[in-house]
């Protein structure tokens, strides 16, 4: 069985045509298994709310600790009987199950599961704020949950060696089922490298914040930067995307689009247009699991200034295509990364910049995702039984 002949089964709870859900990455992903790995069928949306549990979860919101109803036992079971009944009758080569640990943890069958992940309960439970303050049940389960969808599933493969370390040494996975292919971007219409490496504006240097949860991204450290670039007298403009900033923070150099829609070509091409035109992307984020946005920072030859956390290793390799920080660090440190970058423009700066385009091609596209997962599938298919 060669590349690209192979039938697919895509296992997923959430609508995969809609390029919001999970970042985009959903979507994405199902496009490029149709294109580059083979024929898709689609098993999602699975929808198992009903009266019933809806009223179990007005009750949960008032509870001092909540039960997590997505990480749960019952949950499990009812998507197994929705997923079985979809299966029934028809044969694949595998089910490829995106971040659906809970969807395959009861499901009965005999056709290879391929688990993709970007994290595990253990690393995610109190990783981040709103996922955290659980009843000791919904601890157990959870992580019942992930231990039996990673023993059922044939191949686990993660997004990072953050989430790979976990799934061998926390549910101590066969090492030889486990490997690792980070995210690629969820941006159309992706630049060349000839349209990258112009000449760009070098009398202001343009720093790009992207993120919903101005908390939790850092927002704040991305503003001291701009603060303490400005203290070192150089000009500078700093650009957030995708939230609104409180009252606090305001300047005159820095500009806010408090949303941007990708599904819309016009907001979608002014969100390529950010990319392309600044020079740095910062995201002092205290919690992430992976960060697709460093592909798509990438993707456009910008260095990334962030925090060494979670999974962002495997996406941010320092003097490659960016720089981590401890998650102490403050606007003073990111603004000295920054600066003396920025200054020596020739010698850093633009080398800099042409590596992250390197490491976005080898490492960081869907080419490259691909080109991995054929890889896999060919060396081990023969392998994939069900356990």
């Amino acid at each position: 069985m060669g590349k690209g002949n192979y039938k697919i089964a895509y296992l997923t709870s959430v609508d995969p045509l809609d390029k919001k859900s999970l970042s985009g990455t959903i979507y994405t992903i199902l496009k490029v298994l149709e294109k580059e790995v083979g024929t898709v069928d689609v098993l999602g949306p699975a929808k198992i709310d009903n009266a019933f549990t809806r009223f179990l979860k007005r009750i949960n919101y008032k509870l001092p600790r909540r039960y997590n109803f997505n990480h749960s036992i019952f949950f499990g079971i009812k998507f197994a009987w929705v997923f079985e009944k979809k299966l029934k009758g028809k044969h694949y080569d595998f089910i490829f199950a995106q971040r659906s640990s809970t969807e395959i943890c009861r499901l009965k069958t005999d056709i290879p599961i391929i688990y993709y992940t970007d994290t595990t309960f253990k690393l995610f439970y109190n990783y981040y704020e709103w996922f955290s303050n659980f009843m000791k049940i919904s601890q157990i389960e959870g992580n019942k949950v992930e231990q039996l969808a990673i023993d059922k599933s044939a191949l686990v493969i993660c997004t990072s060696q953050w989430a790979a370390d976990s799934v061998l040494n926390y549910y101590h996975a066969n090492p030889e089922k486990v490997f690792i292919i980070p995210f690629g971007p969820n941006v159309e219409d992706l630049p060349t490298r000839e349209m990258l490496f112009g000449e760009k504006d070098r009398e202001v240097c343009k720093i790009l914040f992207i993120g919903v949860e101005w908390e939790r991204k850092g927002g704040a450290i991305a503003f001291e930067t701009l603060q303490e670039m400005k203290k070192k007298g150089i000009k500078t403009k700093l650009t957030i995307v995708g939230c609104t900033p409180p009252a606090e923070f305001r300047d005159e150099d820095m500009d806010v689009f408090p949303y941007l829609n990708k599904n819309e070509k016009t907001q979608s091409d002014l969100f390529n247009q950010l990319l392309y035109e600044s020079h740095f992307f910062i995201l002092p984020t205290r919690g992430e699991c992976f960060g697709v946005v460093f592909c798509e920072a990438s993707a456009f030859a910008l260095p990334s200034i962030t925090t060494d956390t979670g999974g962002i290793g495997s996406a941010v390799e320092n003097g490659k295509n960016g720089f981590r920080l401890p998650l102490e660090a403050r606007g003073d440190k990111y603004a000295g990364v920054i600066s003396e970058i920025f200054l020596d423009y020739e010698n850093k700066y633009l080398p800099l910049a042409r590596a992250t385009r390197d490491f976005y091609d080898e490492r960081l596209s869907w080419k490259s995702w691909a080109k991995s997962l054929n890889s896999i599938l060919e060396n081990h298919f023969h392998r994939i039984k069900k356990p």
